[in-house]
Order: C-alpha cells, then sequence, then structure tokens
C-alpha cells in the first residue's frame, strides 16, 4: 500500500507507524529468541504455540500497513509453525535456520520501513524454502484409539456449525483468531438413553473450561434436556493439544466418542467483513487499541446454534481484527467483564524520560545552590530565626529531592537482559561458523542497571564473547584430546556489586596463550624484552590497539581492534575490565561499571586552584601522608599502607598543573578503588561530600583521558568529575615501553 493510496482512501497510516515499528520489532525479537529455546527442546507444543502467535500477530500488522514482503514471509512462517503444532512435521535444524532467517529478512525489511523506504529486499527465496519443507511434511502417526480416524473425518466430512454468535462473541472469537489462540468445535456423542443430559453437557463444560474457554453449546441446556438428541457441541478456546481435549472429556461417563475441529475463522458471526475505507481506519484503530490494553477472554452464556451447510471462501490476507500483540503493550492492566481497565505499567519516550532526568538534575544544583547561601547567611546572620527557618528549610528540600531522585533513577533502571537476550543467536551462528559445539549460559538477566549504560555495553560485550568463541573454546577434536567434553560453555553473569555492576564473560576453553601475548608485544615494541609483569598483567595487553594472537584474519576476529574497542567503551562509561585465565581450564572477563551515569554523590578536592569531584562510590578512605613516606618504584609513587603497597598518582603532574610555589610536608592521599584495584589520588585539599549531576563534555572534549565529565557547583563554578575506573586502568595495567 502505498503513501497515495493511503491519501486517496482517506487515511494516514503514518502516524501509526512508530506503534507499528514498535510491536514488530518486539514480536520478531521474541520469535528469534524462542526459536532459538525451541532448537534445544524440541516439540514444546505451548513454545510452538507462542511462536505461531507471534507470526500471526506480525503478519496481521504488517497486512494492515500495507508491507506485503513482509506479509508473505510471515504467512509462510505461520504454515510452516501451524503445521508443525499440529504434529504433521517435526522440528529440525533446516527448519530453525530457515525459519531465523526470516527474522533476520524481516529486522532488515523494518529497518527500511523505520527510514520511510520502499521495501527492496527479496523474500521469494525463503517463501520457497519454507513451502518446500511444507510439502514434505510426514503423515500423522496413527494410534491404537480412533483419533485418526477422526482426524480424518474432520478433514473430509467437517460441517462447521452457525453458532450464531453476538456482538461481542464475534469480537472475541476474531480476536482469537488475530491472536492465533485454538479455536475448536466440540462433537460429542452420547451414550443411548441418556437420561441427564443436561448434566453431560454441564460436566463437559467445565472439564474443558479448566483448559480453556468455553463460548457456546448447542444445543442449548433446556433444548438439550427436552429434546431427543443424542449429543451436543462446544465452541472452544483452547491452546491444549487435541488428544489431551479429547481424553479429558472421555473420562466423563456415558459420554461414547468426541470429535474435535478445528473451527475456521469468519463463520457464525454478526456483523460484516467488508473492507471499506472505514474499515481501514478501525484497523488501524485496532493495532492502537491492542497495544495499549492486553485484551481478556472470558466464557459467555451458552445459546443455541444452527448448522451451516457452505463453507465460505477465505478471507483477503488482511483480516479486520487485532493484530496487537501482550508482549508489545503499551499499557498492562486487568479487564473485568465490565470492560474497565485498570492500568498498571505505561511505556514512556525516552526523550521525555531524558528531559526530566535533565530537570531533576537543574534542582539538585539549584538545591545545592540554596544550602550555601543558607551556610553563607548563617556564618553572617547567627541569630536570625529567618535564616533558620531557611536551613531548616533547605534540609526538609533535601529530603524530599534525595526521594525524588532515587524515584526517577529508578526509572532508568531496565534489566540487563534486554542486551543478553542478543548473544544465543551470536554464539548458535559462530559456533557454526567455526565448527564447534558451544552453549550459552545465562545468567543474572533481571539485575538493572542504568538505561544509559545498558544502551552502550552491548558492542564491549559481543567483541568479548566473539573473543571467547574463536579464541577460547577450542574445536571439538582438540577438547576431546584434553579429555573435555565436545561442547564448550560460554557463561554471560551479571549482578550487583555495591554501587557498581559486575558482568562477567567466561569461558572452559584454552586460557590465553600469555607466553604468545609477551612475544608479540614484545616483537611489536610494545613491552621491553626485560620488563617483569605478573600473568594479569601480561593477559591485559590484548587491550592495546592493534594487538591480536590470530595467526589469520577472518570475519571473527584477527584485525585486533575489538578488544581496544572494549577498553575505550568502557573507559567513557567510567568501567573497567580485568582479565583471569588458567591454561587449559578457561578465561574469565570481569567488567564493573557504574550503576547510573546521571546524579552522583561526589567528594570535592583541591588541586591548586582547581577543584575536582571524585565519586563517592569509589572513595574507600582518606589519608594524611608525609612526603618521606612516598617511595619510587619503578617510575611510580608508592607509599606502605598497612603492609601493602599502594601506588600513588599526583593530579597536578597528571593534568599539568602549575607546581605551587611552597611544598608543605605532609600531602591529603584519597584511596579510590575498582574492584580488587586500588590507588592513591594525591591532592593539596578535601573539600567535603556533595551532590552532583553529571554534564557531557561534548563530542570534542569527550575522549579526555581521565575525565568523566563535568558538574556545575552551588557557586555557579563548573568542576571537572574525575574518571577512576581510566585512571586505574592506564597507571596498573597498561604498560608501554
Amino acid at each position: 500500500m502505498s503513501q497515495d493510496d493511503d491519501k486517496n482512501q482517506g487515511v494516514d497510516l503514518e502516524e501509526f507507524l512508530d506503534f507499528y515499528l514498535l510491536d514488530s520489532q518486539e514480536q520478531i525479537e521474541k520469535l528469534g529468541a524462542g526459536l532459538l529455546q525451541l532448537e534445544k527442546e524440541g516439540g514444546n507444543i505451548g513454545l510452538i504455540n507462542d511462536l505461531f502467535r507471534s507470526a500471526h500477530s506480525l503478519k496481521g500488522a504488517s497486512g494492515t500497513m500495507g508491507f506485503t514482503p513482509i506479509v508473505s514471509m510471515t504467512h509462510a512462517a505461520e504454515d510452516l509453525l501451524d503445521r508443525l503444532r499440529q504434529g504433521k512435521i517435526d522440528v529440525s535444524l533446516e527448519m530453525i535456520d530457515i525459519l531465523l532467517a526470516v527474522t533476520d529478512r524481516v529486522k532488515a525489511m523494518l529497518a527500511q520501513v523505520e527510514q520511510r523506504m520502499e521495501i527492496t529486499l527479496g523474500y521469494e527465496d525463503l517463501v520457497s524454502s519454507m513451502k518446500d519443507l511444507i510439502s514434505g511434511e510426514k503423515p500423522t502417526q496413527t494410534s491404537s484409539q480412533s483419533v485418526q480416524g477422526n482426524e480424518q473425518k474432520l478433514e473430509n466430512d467437517f460441517i462447521p456449525l452457525d453458532f450464531s454468535l453476538d456482538q461481542a462473541e464475534s469480537a472475541k472469537i476474531n480476536n482469537a483468531h488475530m491472536m492465533g489462540y485454538g479455536i475448536y468445535q466440540v462433537d460429542v456423542k452420547l451414550a443411548p438413553n441418556t437420561l441427564m443430559k443436561a448434566v453431560r453437557a454441564v460436566m463437559a463444560t467445565q472439564r474443558l473450561e479448566g483448559m480453556g474457554t468455553v463460548v457456546k453449546l448447542f444445543p442449548s441446556i433446556e433444548d438439550l434436556e427436552a429434546g431427543t438428541d443424542e449429543g451436543f457441541s462446544l465452541l472452544v478456546l483452547c491452546d491444549e493439544p487435541i488428544a489431551e481435549m479429547r481424553r479429558e472429556l472421555l473420562e466423563i461417563s456415558e459420554l461414547v466418542d468426541v470429535v474435535i475441529h478445528p473451527y475456521p475463522d469468519g463463520i457464525g458471526g454478526t456483523e460484516t467483513t467488508a473492507h471499506t475505507t472505514k474499515d481501514t481506519a478501525e484497523v488501524v484503530e485496532t493495532i492502537i487499541s491492542e497495544l495499549e490494553t492486553t485484551p481478556s477472554i472470558s466464557s459467555k452464556a451458552v445459546t443455541q446454534a444452527k448448522p451451516l451447510k457452505t463453507i465460505p471462501s477465505q478471507k483477503a490476507m488482511v483480516e479486520p481484527k487485532g493484530t496487537g500483540s501482550d508482549s508489545a503493550v503499551l499499557t498492562d492492566g486487568i479487564t473485568n467483564g465490565e470492560g474497565n481497565t485498570q492500568v498498571h505499567t505505561i511505556r514512556v519516550d525516552t526523550v521525555r524520560m531524558d528531559n526530566l532526568i535533565n530537570l531533576v538534575g537543574e534542582m539538585v544544583i539549584t538545591r545545592t545552590r540554596l544550602v550555601q547561601i543558607g551556610l553563607d547567611l548563617k556564618a553572617q546572620y547567627q541569630t536570625d530565626n529567618m535564616v533558620n527557618s531557611l536551613n531548616e528549610a533547605n534540609v526538609y528540600l533535601g529530603r524530599l529531592m534525595n526521594d525524588l531522585q532515587e524515584s526517577v533513577m529508578r526509572l532508568r533502571m531496565v534489566a540487563i537482559g534486554t542486551v543478553f537476550s542478543r548473544f544465543p543467536r551470536l554464539v548458535r551462528d559462530l559456533a557454526k561458523k567455526t565448527g564447534k559445539e558451544i552453549e550459552l549460559v545465562l545468567k543474572g538477566e533481571d539485575t538493572e542497571l542504568d538505561k544509559t549504560v545498558v544502551e552502550v555495553i552491548g558492542d564491549p560485550l559481543m567483541h568479548l564473547i566473539r573473543n571467547s568463541v574463536d579464541h577460547g573454546i577450542e574445536s571439538p577434536e582438540e577438547r576431546r584430546a584434553a579429555g573435555k567434553p565436545e561442547l564448550g560453555t560460554v557463561t554471560l553473569d551479571a549482578y550487583h556489586e555495591g554501587n557498581h555492576i559486575a558482568i562477567l564473560i567466561s569461558d572452559d576453553g584454552a586460557g590465553l596463550p600469555l607466553d604468545k601475548i609477551r612475544n608479540i608485544a614484545v616483537s611489536k615494541g610494545l613491552i621491553v624484552e626485560r620488563e617483569e609483569l605478573s600473568e594479569r598483567d601480561i593477559a591485559n595487553l590484548i587491550f592495546l590497539p592493534g594487538f591480536s594472537t590470530a595467526e589469520k584474519v577472518t570475519d571473527i576476529s584477527g584485525r585486533g581492534v575489538g578488544m581496544d574497542v572494549v577498553k575505550k567503551a568502557l573507559n567513557n562509561l567510567g568501567g573497567m575490565v580485568d582479565i583471569t585465565t588458567r591454561q587449559g581450564l578457561g578465561t574469565t572477563f570481569t567488567i564493573r561499571l557504574p550503576l547510573t551515569l546521571a546524579i552522583i554523590q561526589a567528594l570535592l578536592v583541591e588541586v591548586g586552584e582547581e577543584i575536582y569531584a571524585v565519586p563517592l562510590s569509589s572513595v574507600l578512605e582518606t589519608l594524611l601522608v608525609n612526603r618521606m613516606d612516598i617511595k619510587t618504584v619503578g617510575r611510580l609513587p608508592m607509599v606502605q599502607l598497612r603492609g601493602n603497597t599502594l601506588p600513588l598518582i599526583s593530579l597536578q603532574e597528571k593534568f599539568g598543573l602549575p607546581a605551587p610555589e611552597t611544598e608543605s610536608s605532609e600531602v591529603f592521599v584519597v584511596v579510590v578503588g575498582f574492584g580488587d584495584k586500588a590507588l592513591g589520588l594525591i591532592v593539596d585539599e578535601l573539600r567535603g561530600q556533595q551532590e552532583v549531576v553529571i554534564k557531557s563534555l561534548g563530542d570534542f572534549l569527550s575522549n579526555l583521558p581521565g575525565i568523566a565529565g563535568a558538574t556545575i557547583l552551588g557557586d555557579g563554578k563548573v568542576t571537572l568529575i574525575l574518571d577512576i575506573g581510566s585512571l586505574i586502568q592506564d597507571v596498573l595495567v597498561t604498560r608501554k615501553s
């Protein structure tokens, strides 16, 4: 459907495009993740039904918007999944590969739609492949019972009933069709001369209500009890297997036979389904309404129905009812019988969220200035009641601001599982490409951290996982020779560690070749041959620019840029990465990141005439050290602290500040830590603790070493915020000749 067609019909679909993209992208992610799970679990009927619904919803929404290529692919995928859930074909590696290729192609098409481009990608190859799989389906296996005969009757002799559904019931059935729920006509045969037919019908209804929803009964309870019918029929919404439904009903006495038919779409309703211009608008409105609320399915009173002699032809590709899915709701609610909805969650545009964060940050700055004004007035007018009242109000305002800040920060927190969900497919594809057998284990997906961090951490994690797959895990032959199982394991784990989050990427592979890494570093002039390095320092050499241990360049690794990208990205986030490796047992990369990048508690320190902010979450303690106790070891100043050696860095030397005219005999040292590493910052004075708002320095100054950002103090001055992770990484890890 072109844009001109939309205007001619009086319907502007452009305004609904964002809703469509939001729903479709979530559906395709759900479909991809479900396929990977299906590959492991095989014929999980519940999972197959979920996949069918996702494909069905995506097809309907795309058809409504007029994106024919997506409709064609998802329609073929829907047919394939339908055969799968009917048991006519089995899950196979070829099927999973083709369906995953469909998800990739749909993602690429959605990217074109998002850029307001025509869909130019082909799809006929994938549709043809799926049709080949469908045509090669195996015949349904027989059983000792009469299930096969019933299914044959279903295919050949079934005449559906017109249940004379009212408007609400028709909408319910149409909605169930769009969502991919199973809709069945259940025909029950009673034993001859059954005395209490109505009781048997009620018992059958109750059994099926435990598995799904009974919409109608034919004939009605009164007619069944008074008449001479030898059976009854029910219209049921259910996702349980047909054999299970049949088994449940046959346990009821005097029910001698049960035949279950999938009920065709578009039968038994009281409304027309003509697709006029007005209907098109209603279709689009339905997308929005189903995105906004989660539909519920409830049972209805049973009424009469009459046999339908003819089966109408199939409807057009674009169905005129709901196309949304409960996996992509804008608001989640609980719907009662009267249609009232209690909204529990709402999705907010990220631009609005960021604006709210900025406003809270400005309020924090303003509140800090009020506190400073109150302190200045207190020093000048110590006995003034108005000044005391101002300071009391500032204290109360501080409590409210803390609560407001905490609430807003929680709005920014999202589960890291949104990032982890990308990697099962990545590992599967890389394993196939390298000929290895690898399992990805995910842990801690519910661990939450700042939205900004989640948006950036994906690429570093991808590089580390690719490194584990290509360099870490050995080939099946090598693992077998080493006495290991052929299936290698890569584990991705996340957990909170104080005011930081730790992310572990570990594998049970061969470990890093430390001797080889050292020799390469020496040959490239990165270190001198006689320099003594610990195993950890040697391992961290792989983060240097251009460093690679790969003997040949592949499309997976070998160019020496991936690990360098990891380090730079983590430094920009105020984080750091560390490596632990054991020869023949595997390697673990440990990433530590701050939970939030917006508002932090900081320790203000003076260096010459400058003031710097040190994130309080990284401060371990403060010391007053005699200059005579500072020793230089390997060009790095050190001091003894409780029996351990603490490396020091002078901020005056680090940032090239003017040296003081006179030096005191003692200096302040702020001990900061990140993970298991510690460093002492030499400063002139400590100014105290303050809540600060992190402001970006912009693209031009964003990569300043040792600087995470800037903030505005209560007196209006701009102060730089130190990047502790970068300082520790540079001093303790990076070694250059």
